[in-house]
């Protein structure tokens, strides 16, 4: 009588399957550009409360510098900025490929129907009169970067 040896699987024969990792979720980020800093950092307080990531900036340039290096998922952007205004930043955004894509929700204390349009025609995708409608900025938050 023979004895046969039983058949045996090993890993080294046969790959295990690999276990798909869950991807990770990636924090969409918002830059706050606005020069008054009462106002920049209860947006900012706002928006880290509801988990989003922020990225501040208190003038026209520094906002340019940081959306270049960063490219946020959606900018708040005064139309009052010092050194180069809102609408200024907003056409300067829009000649990077990298950035045309991105929501800038325009932020005025002036009248939309002086400086709204002005806003859109710069690429602007919204226009916000300040003091803030908060519902509004939640409505196009959760529409542009839902968490």
């Amino acid at each position: 009588m023979s004895s046969v040896a039983p058949n045996r699987l090993s890993s080294r024969n046969y790959p295990v399957a690999a276990t798909a990792a869950k991807p990770k979720r990636v924090t969409p980020t918002i830059l706050i550009a606005e020069d008054s800093r009462d106002s920049r950092e209860m947006l900012e307080v706002l928006l880290l409360l509801r988990g989003y990531d922020v990225l501040t900036a208190e003038d026209g340039p520094t906002a340019l510098q940081l959306a270049l290096a960063n490219v946020p998922s959606l900018i708040l952007l005064d139309l009052g900025l010092p050194k180069l205004d809102g609408l200024s930043v907003a056409r300067h955004l829009r000649s990077y490929a990298s950035l045309t894509r991105v929501p800038i929700v325009m932020l005025s204390g002036h009248d939309p129907m002086e400086y709204k349009q002005p806003a859109l025609d710069a690429g602007c995708t919204d226009y916000l009169l300040k003091p803030l409608d908060f519902r509004k900025l939640d409505e196009i938050l959760d529409h542009e970067v839902p968490l």
